[in-house]
C-alpha cells in the first residue's frame, strides 16, 4: 500500500458560497460555476518513476534544484490564477477535527458549513458539507475577522460512544474580540481581552498517550495571540463555561427569557517583551524539568555565587515566529501570573422572533439593544499582562516566520518564512534541525501513523508540505528521510492543519474518537485527507520495498479492473520476495483469478525460485533465503492443484455417456467391492428404491446446477492450505503435500465435493482422476472425508453412484498405501475417522451404504495383502478397474455376510453395519408425516452416535416426541402403541409354538387381522413403521416406555408455559394408561417431585398469605399462570396423587419389573432410561401422600368455588404442617389429637364448599355433575379429618331446600343420623316459605284467615330472606312437612309447630285450588 489521498467529503454549492463570501472574485453576469483548477490526482506510475530516479537531484538540505525536479509533473492551469480559484487564499478557513463542521469567513461574512451525506456513487456514500448559517459579525464598522477555530466539545453521557456532543465556532476580529458561536450561528460569549487584532487561535487538547510526546501533559488550553501578548484560557474553565453558557441560552429560548447567567471564565495573560513582530504562536504545554539546564542557566543569568535551588519548578512552554526572534522560546512558571476572571459580556437576544430558521435550527435570536445603545455602554476592562522574556531563541534578522505547526507529539515544529523555506524546529533543544527550499506561501501540517516494528508498536509522524505555486503536495520524513510521496494537485487549494481534538478529553477516560488532522480543500470544494502508511518510514532513498508496494497496489487495481496482461506484468515487475508473496496471496484471494491468469504467474515466478536443472537448482537453493524458499513451495503447491482442477474441469466437460444402472455387469462389478453375492447384492440394491420411496420433505437434499465447472479456480484454491510456515526437506518425489483447510464454510464445502467428485463415472474417468490425485498431493483424508460428506446429501442414490463412491474409496485407500492396513489386531487410523463421521452422520441410509462400501474395499485390500506371494504386497498404484476384474468368469463369489471377523477392523466394521442397520426404521419413522396430523414436522433428526451418547432412553424419547409433535389424538396413541404391545406378545407366543413355515404364514394372517379396522384406516402407516422399529428396540418402543416419556416431556413443555393447562391434564392422563404399577407409582413420583411439588408449594404459600384466590397479577408474577387456570391445574394434580396412592396399594403385591435393554446397546454403558428410572424410585408412605391429598383438595375447592377469607394452612395443626412437601417416601404416620380450633375451622370450611356448590347449581332439579363431585369431595375431605359426617349432610339437605331442589334434599334424607335435628331445620324452612306466601299473595287477607292462630305469630318472626328460591310451590312445601313430622317426635314442640303448618298449608292449598275452579 502506497500513500493516498482520499476524498471524504465535498462543499456543496461551491459557486453560492463564494458569491455570498467573496463577491469581488465572481465575474458580473457570470451565472454559472467558477472555472476550477485542475482537480487532485495522485501521481501516475510514469510519474512516479522520474519522482523515484530524482533523488539524487535533491540538496542536503532537502530542496529541489532550480534546474530540476517535481516542477516538471505539476499541471500549470495558466500563468495567471482566475479570480475565481484564490477564494480560499483570501478566505480565513477552520474545520473540525472530526470533519463535520468547517468555518469560512471573509472581512464581516462569516459562513458556517454542516456535513450531510448524499450518494455520489453506486457503492460509495460521500458527505457533503452544506451552509447551515450565514451572517456578518463584528464589533464596529471596520472591524473584520482575522483568525477562525472549530472546537468540538465532547459529550458526557453515559451512552455516547466518545463523539462531540456539538462545535463551537471561535472567531477572532481585528477589534481585539474573541466571540465564540454555536453551530447555528448563535453567539454564546464574546470577550476582549486587548486591544489589538487577533492573531492567531489555536487550542491543545490531551494527546492520547502517544509515545513520541514531548510530555505526557493532560492539561488543555485556548491560546489566543495578539501583536503584544498571549492570553491563555484553561480549557476545563472554557468547557464549563461553553457548556453553561449553551444550556443557559437554551432555556432562554424555551422560556422567553432575557436574562442569562454565564459562568465566569479564568484566562491568564502574558506580555511579549522583547518580540519585534509576531506572526503565530504554537502551545506545547508543560515541559520535563531538566536539573542540570536549570542549574546552569541559573548560574549564568546570577552568577557564581548566587545560591540556586535544587527544586526543578514547573514551566509551560510558548513558542513565538515572526521577526527579531525568528523563533522564540518563552517559560511561564506555573504562579508567576494572577489569574483573571473575565466578565464576560454575553450577546443574546432580548426576545424571541416568531419565525424559524428550521426545523432543526431551533428559534432566531436578534440583538436586544440598538447600536445606540452598545455605544453608549462602557468600554470592557483589559487587564494588564504579566511580562514575560523571552529564555533563548533562534536568531536571524533578516528572516520573517510566517505560521508555525507543531507536530503531534510536541517535540518538532514546522515553521514557512518569507524567503520561501521551510524549517524543522526541535522543540526541546530550541535549534533548527532541516530546512526545505523553494515552498514559499506553503502549508504544513502533521500526520502521526501508528505501526508496529521489531514486535513493538510505534509512532512515526510525517510532515506534508503544500507548495501552491507548483501544485504540489509532498510528504516527507521530517528529520533525515526522503519525501515519500508527491501529489499533482490544484495550485490555489489549501492544506488545513488541525493538531487539536475534543474538548474536554482529560475529563472522560477512554474516548477514542476518528479524528482527520490533516485535510486538503481545492478550490472547487472537494475535501480529501492524507493516509500515508507506516512502511514508509522504513524505507531509505533506493529502498525497493516501498517500489514494489507500489506496484502492488497497482496489481489489486488491475485484478479488480480484470486486465489479465496488465496483472502479469506488473507482477513480473515485482523484485522483493516479500511483496511478492503478497501478489501471490492478492491473486489467490482475488475473484477475478483465472487458471491462465495462474498458469502465467507460474510461469513468471518458479524458473525463478524452482530451477529446473539439477544444478541450477543446487545453486538457486543455496542463493535462496528462507523466505524465498518457503515461497517457491508455495508455488509448487499451486502448480499441483493446478494441474488437478484442469483434469477435473476435464472430467465435468467430457461427453462420455453414463452407463446404464439396470446394467448387469454393474451388479456384478459392485458385488465384488462389496464381497456379497450377486443375490445379496440385488437384495441390497432393492433397499434403494424401498428407503427413497419413504424419504419425506424432511430429507436433506441437495441440488447442484448442470455444469460444476463453476466452481472458480480461485475458489478451488481457497479451499487449501498452500502458505504453509514450514519448509518440506525431502523433495525427492517432487511432489509437496498440501492439506485442506479446516474452516471451510458449508456451502462451499458441498459445492468442493460436488466438484471433486460430481462428474460422470466411467472406467477412462476413474483412470484420469487417480492420477490426477496421485500428482497432487492432495491429502487422501481429507478427500476421503469431502466424498463422505458429498455422499451423504445425495439425493437419490443408485447402483452407479454406489459404485462410483465405492471405487472412489477403493482409489483414495489405494494410494494411502501403508495408512490404510495394518496388524490384524489393532485398528487402522484410515478407516477409524471415517467410522467416527458414518457414525455421527444423521443420514443413516447414506451411512449405511456408505459402510457397506467401506467394509468391502477393506476385505478387498486385506486380501491382496495375504493371498500375493510373487507380487510386492504394498504395489497398490494399479488401475482400479484392472485390479477389481476377475479374469475368471466362473469364479465362485464370496460374501462377507458368511466370514467371522478375523481382525480387529472387520469386527469394528461389522458393528458399525449392524448399528447403522437399526437406525434404518427408526429414521424412517421419524422422518414420517401423519397424513392426519398437523401441516408442522417435527425436526427430529438422530445417529447412531446419539444413540450411544444419550442412553437407552433415547429411542424412547424420539418415538414420544415424534408422537407429541406429530398432533395426534393421545387416546389413539395410546391404543396404538398397547396394541403393538399385544401384537408383540401374540408373535412370540406363536412362535414358540411354530414348527414350520405354514405356521409362520398363519402367523402372519393372524397378527395382521389381530389390528382393528379403525385403526388401519387411520394409522396403518405409522403402525406399519412402528412395528419394524419395535423388531430393533423392542423394549423401548414398549407402550409403557412411550406413554412415560410422553408424560414426562409434556409435564416438562407445561412447566415451561404453564399457561397451557391443557399439557399437564394430558401427562397426568397419559400416567393413567401405564399399565404396570410400578412404572406409573415411579413415573408419578418423578413428576410430582421434579415439576407439581414446587408449583404446589407456592401456590399454597401465596393463598395462605393473600387469604384469597390470588389476583391474576401475582399468580402470573409467582406461578406464572393465570387466575382461571389454577382450578384446572390443581384437578390434574390431584388426579395425580389418586394414581400414586393406587400404585402404591398395587404395588405391595405385584412382582418387581425388571426391564431389559435392547440389543443395541449390548455391551455399551451409559445413562439407564426413563422408564427404568421410574422402577428404582423408592415406594411412598401412602399417608403422607394422603395429607398432601388432602392440602390440594382445599386448594382446590377454594379455587373451584372462590372462596374468601380462607388460608389453607390453618386447617392443618403443628404436627400436619410440619410433614407438608417433604419427599413422598419420608415414613410418616397421620393420626392424633388434633386442636379443636382446627377441628372448627375445617367444618366451617366443608360447610363453605358444600354452600357455594349448591348455590352454584340452577333453579332446577337437573343434576349436574361437576358440582356433585364437589360436594363429594367436602364430605370424602371430611371424613378424612374426622368431622361429623351428619352435620354435613344437614348442612346439605338444608342448602338444597333452601335453594328449592327438593327433589335432590330428598335423596340425601336417608344418610342423616340424628332426624330430630334435622326435623327442626325443617320445620324453620317450612315456616320461612309461609312467611314468604303470606306476604306476597294477592289474596293475603284470606289466608291470614284461613291460617292457625297459634302460628301466626311465629310465622311472622320467620325471616324468607335466606332462602335463596322462596317461591316454592306450596305442594312442596307441604311435602317438606310431612317429612318433618316423620322426623319428629310426637312429643316434641316442633312436632306441634309442625302440624300446624301442616294443617294451614293443606288448606291453603285446597283453598287455590278451589279458586282455580
Amino acid at each position: 500500500m502506497s500513500c493516498l489521498l482520499d476524498q471524504i467529503a465535498a462543499i456543496g454549492n461551491t459557486t453560492d458560497v463564494v458569491q455570498w463570501l467573496c463577491p469581488h472574485l465572481t465575474p458580473s453576469g457570470s451565472q454559472g460555476s467558477p472555472s476550477i483548477g485542475s482537480t487532485s490526482s495522485q501521481l501516475t506510475a510514469s510519474e512516479w518513476n522520474e519522482e523515484w530516479e530524482d533523488w539524487g537531484d535533491m540538496d542536503p538540505g532537502g530542496g529541489t534544484k532550480p534546474e530540476g525536479g517535481d516542477n516538471s509533473t505539476a499541471t500549470h492551469s495558466s500563468s495567471s490564477p482566475q479570480p475565481e480559484t484564490s477564494w480560499l487564499a483570501e478566505c480565513y478557513i477552520a474545520a473540525s477535527p472530526t470533519s463535520d463542521l468547517m468555518a469560512l469567513g471573509f472581512k464581516n461574512r462569516l459562513a458556517i458549513l454542516s456535513r450531510r451525506w448524499e450518494s455520489y456513487a453506486e457503492e460509495e456514500n460521500k458527505m457533503r458539507l452544506v451552509v447551515t448559517w450565514r451572517g456578518t459579525v463584528g464589533y464596529g464598522a471596520s472591524d473584520e475577522i482575522n483568525a477562525i477555530l472549530c472546537l468540538p466539545l465532547l459529550s458526557q453521557k453515559q451512552s455516547s460512544t466518545g463523539g462531540p456532543d456539538w462545535t463551537c465556532v471561535i472567531v477572532g476580529f481585528t477589534s481585539g474580540y474573541v466571540a465564540m458561536y454555536t453551530e447555528c450561528g448563535l453567539v454564546l460569549l464574546s470577550q476582549i481581552f486587548e486591544e489589538g487584532p487577533v492573531l492567531s487561535l489555536k487550542c491543545r487538547t490531551m494527546t492520547d498517550g502517544s509515545r513520541a510526546v514531548l510530555s505526557q501533559d493532560t492539561s488543555e488550553e485556548l491560546i489566543i495571540l495578539y501583536p503584544r501578548s498571549i492570553t491563555t484560557i484553561d480549557g476545563f474553565s472554557l468547557f464549563q463555561t461553553l457548556r453553561g453558557c449553551r444550556n443557559q441560552v437554551a432555556k432562554a429560548a424555551a422560556s422567553g427569557g432575557e436574562n442569562v447567567s454565564v459562568p465566569p471564565l479564568g484566562y491568564k495573560k502574558w506580555g511579549l517583551v522583547d518580540q519585534g513582530m509576531v506572526m503565530d504562536c504554537a502551545g506545547p504545554g508543560v515541559t520535563p524539568p531538566h536539573l542540570y539546564d536549570h542549574l546552569a542557566q541559573t548560574s549564568l543569568a546570577k552568577g557564581f555565587n548566587h545560591v540556586v535551588s535544587s527544586g526543578v519548578p514547573a514551566s509551560s512552554l510558548l513558542l513565538t515566529v515572526g521577526r527579531v526572534p525568528f523563533v522564540g522560546f518563552l517559560y511561564a512558571q506555573e504562579g508567576s501570573a494572577p489569574p483573571f476572571v473575565a466578565d464576560v459580556a454575553l450577546l443574546y437576544a432580548s426576545k424571541l422572533k416568531d419565525a424559524l430558521v428550521s426545523a432543526a435550527s431551533g428559534w432566531l435570536f436578534g440583538r436586544g439593544k440598538s447600536r445606540e445603545a452598545e455605544k453608549s455602554k462602557e468600554k470592557p476592562k483589559i487587564e494588564p499582562a504579566t511580562p514575560l522574556p523571552y529564555k533563548w531563541s533562534v536568531p536571524d534578522k533578516r528572516r520573517t516566520g510566517l505560521s508555525l505547526s507543531l507536530a503531534p507529539g510536541r517535540r518538532l515544529a514546522a515553521v514557512t518564512d518569507d524567503f520561501g523555506r521551510v524549517t524543522l524546529i526541535d522543540v526541546q533543544r530550541g535549534v533548527a534541525l532541516r530546512m526545505w527550499k523553494g515552498y514559499r506561501d506553503a502549508d504544513c501540517g502533521w500526520l502521526e501513523v501508528e505501526g508496529e516494528w521489531g514486535g513493538t508498536k510505534r509512532q512515526v509522524a510525517f510532515l506534508l508540505i503544500y507548495a501552491p505555486r507548483r501544485g504540489l503536495l509532498e510528504v516527507w520524513t521530517p528529520q533525515q528521510g526522503p519525501r515519500v510521496a508527491a501529489f499533482n494537485v490544484p495550485k490555489h487549494a489549501r492544506l488545513l492543519y488541525t493538531p487539536h481534538t475534543l474538548l474536554g478529553v482529560n475529563s472522560v477516560r477512554g474516548v477514542r474518537c476518528k479524528v482527520f488532522p490533516v485535510l486538503f480543500v481545492t478550490p472547487d470544494g472537494q475535501i480529501s485527507e492524507v493516509i500515508v502508511p507506516f512502511h514508509m518510514a522504513l524505507g531509505g532513498k533506493t529502498s525497493k520495498r516501498a517500489r514494489d508496494l507500489h506496484l502492488l497496489k497497482t496489481l489489486k487495481s488491475h485484478l479488480r479492473n480484470n486486465n489479465e496482461e496488465e496483472v502479469l506484468k506488473t507482477v513480473s515487475e515485482i523484485k522483493t520476495s516479500g511483496v511478492r508473496k503478497q501478489a501471490v496471496q492478492a491473486l489467490i484471494l482475488s475473484q477475478h483469478l483465472t487458471s491462465s491468469l495462474l498458469q502465467g504467474l507460474l510461469d513468471i515466478f518458479l524458473p525463478v525460485y524452482c530451477p529446473g536443472t539439477e544444478e541450477e537448482k543446487e545453486d538457486g537453493v543455496q542463493s535462496q533465503d528462507h523466505e524465498s524458499l518457503l515461497l517457491g513451495q508455495q508455488l509448487l503447491r499451486l502448480k499441483q492443484l493446478l494441474q488437478l482442477y484442469m483434469v477435473l474441469v476435464e472430467l465435468h466437460t467430457s461427453r462420455e455417456a453414463s452407463p446404464d444402472p439396470d446394467d448387469e455387469t454393474l451388479v456384478l462389478e459392485l458385488a465384488r467391492l462389496l464381497v456379497l453375492t450377486p443375490a445379496e447384492t440385488k437384495s441390497f440394491l432393492s433397499t434403494f428404491e424401498h428407503y427413497a420411496n419413504s424419504k419425506t420433505t424432511n430429507s436433506k437434499k441437495v441440488r447442484f446446477s448442470d455444469s460444476s465447472v463453476n466452481f472458480s479456480i480461485g475458489s478451488f484454491i481457497r479451499c487449501w492450505d498452500v502458505t504453509v510456515g514450514s519448509l518440506v526437506k525431502n523433495l525427492a518425489n517432487k511432489t509437496l503435500p498440501v492439506n485442506m483447510k479446516e474452516d471451510i464454510q458449508q456451502e462451499k464445502l458441498l459445492r468442493l465435493g460436488e466438484f471433486l467428485y460430481g462428474w460422470a463415472w466411467h472406467s477412462e474417468s476413474m483412470k484420469k482422476f487417480s492420477q490426477a490425485i496421485e500428482e497432487s498431493g492432495s491429502n487422501l483424508e481429507s478427500l476421503l472425508h469431502v466424498a463422505l460428506h458429498h455422499w451423504s446429501l445425495c439425493c437419490s442414490p443408485d447402483t452407479v453412484p454406489a459404485l462410483h463412491l465405492g471405487t472412489i474409496f477403493y482409489c483414495l485407500s489405494t494410494l494411502a498405501g501403508e495408512k490404510v492396513l495394518c496388524d490384524i489386531s489393532q485398528l487402522s487410523p484410515w478407516w477409524s475417522s471415517v467410522r467416527d463421521k458414518l457414525v455421527a452422520s444423521t443420514q443413516p441410509y447414506q451411512a449405511y451404504i456408505a459402510a457397506l462400501l467401506c467394509r468391502g474395499v477393506h476385505a478387498n485390500l486385506e486380501a491382496r495383502l495375504h493371498s500375493s506371494v510373487t507380487e510386492n504386497a504394498l504395489h497398490f498404484k494399479k488401475d482400479i478397474i484392472q485390479t477389481s476384474a476377475i479374469d475368471d468368469a466362473d469364479q465362485k463369489y464370496l460374501s462377507l455376510n458368511d466370514w467371522e471377523g478375523l481382525s480387529m477392523e472387520m469386527v469394528e466394521w461389522n458393528l458399525v453395519i449392524d448399528q447403522l442397520e437399526c437406525l434404518l426404521p427408526l429414521n424412517q419413522f421419524l422422518s414420517l408425516v401423519p397424513e392426519n396430523g398437523p401441516q408442522r414436522q417435527p425436526k427430529l433428526e438422530v445417529s447412531v452416535k446419539d444413540l450411544l451418547d444419550k442412553g437407552k432412553g433415547y429411542v424412547a424419547e424420539l418415538v414420544a416426541n415424534w408422537f407429541i409433535g406429530s398432533g395426534m389424538d393421545h387416546e389413539c396413541v395410546v391404543q396404538l402403541v398397547q396394541k403393538q404391545d399385544e401384537l408383540r406378545r401374540l408373535e412370540k407366543e406363536e412362535l414358540e409354538k411354530m414348527e414350520d413355515d405354514s405356521e409362520q404364514i398363519d402367523l402372519m394372517e393372524v397378527t395382521s387381522d389381530a389390528v382393528p379396522n379403525d385403526l388401519k384406516q387411520v394409522d396403518g402407516k405409522i403402525a406399519e413403521l412402528l412395528r419394524n422399529v419395535s423388531k430393533k428396540f423392542p423394549n423401548s418402543v414398549a407402550a409403557d416406555s412411550v406413554l412415560t416419556n410422553m408424560s414426562w416431556e409434556l409435564s416438562a413443555a407445561w412447566n415451561k408455559t404453564r399457561d397451557d393447562t391443557s399439557l399437564i391434564s394430558q401427562a397426568v392422563k397419559l400416567v393413567g394408561s401405564i399399565r404396570n404399577s410400578h412404572i406409573r407409582h415411579g413415573v408419578s413420583l418423578m413428576l410430582w417431585e421434579t415439576w407439581v411439588c414446587q408449583f404446589v408449594q407456592l401456590t399454597t404459600s401465596l393463598m395462605d398469605k393473600v387469604g384469597r384466590i390470588p389476583k391474576d397479577r401475582l399468580c402470573r408474577r409467582d406461578l406464572g399462570l393465570g387466575e382461571h387456570n389454577l382450578a384446572p391445574v390443581l384437578q390434574a394434580v390431584l388426579t395425580l396423587l389418586e394414581q400414586i396412592m393406587e400404585a402404591n396399594v398395587v404395588c405391595e403385591v405385584e412382582k418387581p419389573l425388571v426391564i431389559p435393554a435392547d440389543s443395541f446397546w449390548s455391551g455399551q454403558e451409559g445413562s439407564p432410561a426413563l422408564v427404568e428410572l421410574t422402577v428404582m424410585q423408592k415406594m411412598t408412605c401412602y399417608d403422607l401422600v394422603y395429607q398432601h391429598y388432602q392440602l390440594v383438595s382445599v386448594l382446590y375447592l377454594v379455587t373451584q368455588h372462590g372462596l374468601k377469607s380462607v388460608r389453607p394452612l390453618t386447617y392443618f395443626d403443628g404436627k400436619d404442617r410440619s410433614v407438608l412437601f417433604k419427599p413422598l417416601t419420608t415414613s410418616w404416620t397421620i393420626g392424633g389429637h388434633t386442636d379443636p380450633t382446627v377441628i372448627k375451622a375445617r367444618l366451617a370450611l366443608l360447610c363453605r364448599v358444600i354452600t357455594a356448590a349448591v348455590s352454584s347449581l340452577p333453579d332446577t332439579t337437573e343434576f349436574k355433575q361437576g358440582d356433585s363431585l364437589s360436594i363429594r369431595q367436602a364430605i370424602d375431605l371430611g371424613r378424612a379429618w374426622g368431622t361429623s359426617l351428619d352435620v354435613l349432610h344437614r348442612h346439605h339437605i338444608c342448602e338444597l331446600y333452601t335453594s328449592g331442589l327438593d327433589k335432590l334434599a330428598e335423596e340425601e334424607l336417608p344418610t342423616i343420623s340424628d332426624a330430630t335435628l334435622l326435623g327442626s331445620q325443617l320445620v324453620l324452612i317450612a315456616g320461612q316459605r309461609l312467611n314468604y306466601q303470606l306476604e306476597n299473595s294477592p289474596r293475603t287477607a284470606h289466608h291470614l284467615a284461613l291460617t292457625s292462630p297459634t302460628i301466626t305469630e311465629w310465622i311472622k318472626s320467620c325471616d324468607a330472606g335466606s332462602l335463596r328460591c322462596p317461591a316454592v310451590p306450596l305442594e312442596s312445601t307441604v311435602t317438606l312437612l310431612t317429612h318433618a313430622l316423620s322426623l319428629l317426635p310426637e312429643d316434641a314442640q316442633e312436632h306441634k309447630m309442625a302440624t300446624a303448618l301442616y294443617d294451614t298449608l293443606t288448606a291453603f292449598v285446597k283453598d287455590q285450588s278451589n279458586a282455580d275452579k
